[in-house]
């Protein structure tokens, strides 16, 4: 018999064989629509003869209440109890006919139609015996044979419903496990469509990278190219001379500075006691004073002899030993100002061509590929991080698209142990 299987290749532990019956994803619907018509079937077939008894049990019930309702006192009874058995009746009858009212017979026997019929029918039952509970003890008293009567009518009716709630709770089970699979199936199929959107996302994300990638490559190239030409080695050498010649007029700035802050002190000095009135000052020596206090390069060498006969005025008030020094700063000023000072202009025009000459320098070109490439690298950069964020997203559906499959496999096993779904 083995060898016959193996010609025929078949698989000793083929689903046939183990009893396993094996449902493709998509056909699940159609194999739930199945079994859900199946129990419905046979719910209706079940539930026939529980409606005719149900119809007989009503009619039953209207009558003896019609019965009671017309009930005359038969015997000897005390005439507050007939008062309270009366008035009481009208509640009785009245709590029947509402509850007969209220309950239809089902045309649609569809399980979950019935099952609604069902708890409301009872839900009515228990309202009707709830409120006539009361009025029922007097009633009977004085009609016994209509209360009883009315008593075995429900009896009847009851014994109707809970028939019918065995036969949904026999299916109830199944039934819910079919609505919960169909439920889930609608989960999956729209956890499916997203997840593969969001793939196709993805990969649309990545192409455009790749291309992204590609042009900034491209641009750095171009980069490249242009700094291999005469106009980058041009700016090249224009920004080392530009630099050449900042460094030359800091010298020469400090060369200047440097016989002129010596002086400071006594400036100030000078200053002051002009202010206080203790001395003045003529009016062009006062100003290239200020000068040389705010911004000593720009100072005047005519200025210096002119200081040079106020440190020798003797209505200024100053320590001799402090003149003295003073003289001898002046005299240096005077002697090498003239010269450090035309270096300084000199240099200062040399530095101010440079600076010229590099503002002028056409840039456009370096600066639209450096442009260009960060612009490029940026846009790459930020479709890398929306990537990463669309991957933690996918990873959470793909991780609930799990569970809603072990979720289905479970409610497809609860309805039929042998099924085996093939996602």
């Amino acid at each position: 018999m083995k060898w016959i299987k193996k010609l025929f290749g078949k698989n000793e532990n083929s689903s046939e064989e183990t009893g396993l019956k094996e449902i493709n994803f998509e056909d699940l619907p159609a194999w739930l629509d199945s079994r859900s018509q199946k129990i419905s079937s046979r719910v209706e077939k079940d539930v026939s003869g529980l409606f005719r008894d149900l119809d007989a049990s009503l009619l039953e019930l209207k009558e003896s209440n019609s019965r009671l309702a017309e009930a005359r006192v038969e015997g000897d009874f005390d005439i507050r109890a007939v008062k309270r058995a009366k008035s009481n009746r009208e509640n009785v009858t009245k709590q029947v006919t509402l509850l007969i009212d209220k309950i239809r017979v089902q045309e649609n026997r569809d399980f979950k139609a019935l099952e609604g019929f069902y708890r409301a029918a009872t839900q009515n039952l228990n309202t009707c015996l709830e409120n006539m509970n009361r009025s029922f003890r007097y009633t009977r008293v004085v009609f016994p044979e209509e209360s009883k009567e009315v008593s075995e009518s429900l009896a009847s009716v009851g014994r109707v419903f809970n028939a019918l709630g065995e036969v949904i709770l026999v299916n109830k089970k199944e039934m819910d496990a079919i609505e919960a699979a169909k439920s889930i199936i609608k989960e999956i199929n729209e956890l499916s469509a997203s997840i593969a959107a969001g793939e196709q996302e993805l990969e649309s994300r990545n192409r455009k990278i790749q291309t992204l990638r590609a042009e900034a490559s491209e641009a750095s190239q171009a980069l490249k190219d242009f700094k291999k030409g005469a106009a980058w080695q041009k700016l090249q050498n224009l920004e080392a001379e530009f630099s050449a010649a900042g460094e030359k007029l800091r010298k020469a700035e400090a060369g200047l500075n440097s016989l002129i802050l010596p002086l400071s002190g006594h400036l100030s000095r000078i200053k002051k006691l002009h202010e206080s009135g203790r001395y003045t000052l003529k009016p062009e020596v006062k100003k290239q004073l200020d000068i040389c206090l705010q911004d000593p390069v720009k100072a005047d060498p005519s200025f210096f002899p002119e200081l040079q006969k106020v440190f020798e005025d003797n209505a200024l008030d100053m320590q001799t030993q402090k003149k003295e020094k003073a003289l001898s700063q002046v005299k240096a000023a005077i002697t090498g100002f003239p010269e450090r000072k035309k270096e300084y202009l000199e240099v200062l025009k040399e530095f101010e061509t440079k600076k010229a000459e590099i503002e002028g320098f056409d840039t456009g070109k370096l600066v639209e590929l450096e442009r260009k490439e960060a612009e490029l690298l940026n846009r790459a950069r930020l479709l890398e991080d929306d990537i990463e964020d669309s991957e933690k997203k996918l990873a959470a559906l793909k991780e609930e698209l799990e569970k809603k499959k072990e979720s289905i496999l479970a409610n497809a096993s609860s309805i039929d142990s042998s099924v085996k779904i093939n996602f």
